[in-house]
């Protein structure tokens, strides 16, 4: 598949999982109100810090390690770790029994992990298309399945975690027999793979602090707000995430370019290319949202959701930042420099936590849209400079 259609085909796979994603959202927001979907957020952000952990020895370095190591050997160690991980993170949630679902989430944190684990070594191995099926599978039947016990059982809101988990043991299930070829026993007796853990680290050390710029203002909300307010701001943080399908979707390619072109001249003009034009697309999708007025959002969502044009004016720069540092990030990523992503990302969490606990008291939900801006803001410029000193290097060597 050439260059450009793997990045043709990966956005349309991306916009489709976005488009039944916010089908969800619309559900739960026009059906259980603010309250509800702030409810079912935290008990989603819940899945995700647990598989924050688990992804220490399932990162996304294993796309570069699938062409150094054997691939059932990278497979067994990389989900030895997340069983261990997901198996602790249970006795943990034991003791917090307050959080909604808690009994799920260890096992949700796992097949989610598991999901993507087999979907990084599909894309190691260059099977763009069957990663995209693969990631069609969970959003479609969490969809159905929510329908269905929503609408026609006696579940109410505990409709959504039900549905959820069996839709991750399906995805699971088919995005391992997509894989299961790679997997193959050659007879080489299985030892764990420190490489997992080496380079898993230091890429999900990364990959936590920018959890954490994402989605630490989820948690501060929900405990220094209320529900209410946590289901208005991730609804506009759904809307915003979305917008970064086609820079995930040109990253994701790069990622793959990079790693089978040699000439670092080659690698920095594409990566430069890609920014000029990632940005100009995520600029042209903010200046179509930036026009829809609130009582589009109240029609779609319901009234609790009137404010959602306005907090746009407070994310959309963070949104434009990241669509630049997203781009380089996966040039750093592809080369293995995952001290410098790690450093910017954490520069950008430090600030953006500061700026939350300053500004969340005084502009309340306003406040924490203008943290996470700033937050991404300031990666985005340390990214930006570092990015300009590999090319002076290399001009420089030439």
């Amino acid at each position: 598949m050439t260059f450009k259609k793997s990045i043709f085909f990966t956005f349309v796979s991306k916009v489709s999982v976005s488009v039944l994603g916010l089908l969800m959202v619309v559900l739960i927001s026009r059906n259980l109100g603010a309250e509800g979907r702030g409810h079912l957020s935290l008990f989603v952000s819940s899945i995700a810090l647990v598989q924050l952990f688990a992804d220490f020895g399932n990162s996304s370095a294993i796309i570069n390690l699938s062409y150094k190591v054997n691939q059932r050997k990278l497979w067994l160690s990389s989900l030895i770790w997340i069983s261990g991980i997901c198996l602790l993170s249970f006795g943990v949630f034991l003791f917090l029994r307050h959080l909604p679902y808690y009994f799920l989430i260890p096992f949700a944190a796992f097949l989610f992990s598991a999901i993507n684990l087999n979907q990084m070594l599909l894309m190691g191995n260059q099977e763009v298309r069957k990663r995209n099926l693969s990631l069609l599978i969970q959003p479609i039947s969490l969809l159905i399945l929510f329908i269905g016990l929503f609408f026609y059982g006696d579940f109410g809101i505990n409709s959504y975690p039900i549905a959820l988990t069996f839709a991750l043991i399906i995805s699971f299930t088919i995005s391992l027999f997509l894989v299961k070829k790679y997997l193959q026993n050659n007879g080489e007796r299985f030892t764990f793979e420190p490489l997992v853990l080496k380079q898993g680290l230091l890429v999900q050390g990364a990959q936590a602090v920018q959890f954490f710029n994402y989605r630490l203002n989820f948690f501060l909300i929900a405990f220094l707000i209320n529900d209410a307010a946590l289901g208005l701001y991730s609804n506009a943080i759904v809307i915003c995430e979305s917008i970064w399908i086609l820079g995930h979707s040109i990253g994701q390619i790069q990622h793959v370019k990079i790693l089978n072109t040699s000439s670092e001249k080659e690698q920095v003009t594409l990566t430069t290319r890609l920014v000029y034009v990632n940005v100009a697309g995520t600029g042209a999708i903010c200046v179509v949202l930036a026009f829809i007025p609130n009582s589009f959002w109240v029609l779609l969502f319901s009234k609790d959701f009137a404010q959602m044009s306005d907090l746009f004016i407070y994310l959309f720069p963070g949104v434009m930042a990241f669509s630049i540092s997203n781009i380089y990030n996966h040039y750093f990523h592809a080369k293995s420099d995952f001290k410098r992503i790690f450093k910017y990302n954490l520069i950008g969490l430090l600030l953006g936590v500061v700026s939350a606990l300053f500004l969340m008291p005084l502009y309340g939900i306003y406040g924490a849209c203008m943290s996470w801006s700033l937050g991404l803001i300031i990666s985005m410029v340390f990214y930006l400079l570092g990015f300009k000193k590999i090319i002076s290097n290399i001009f420089e060597k030439n």
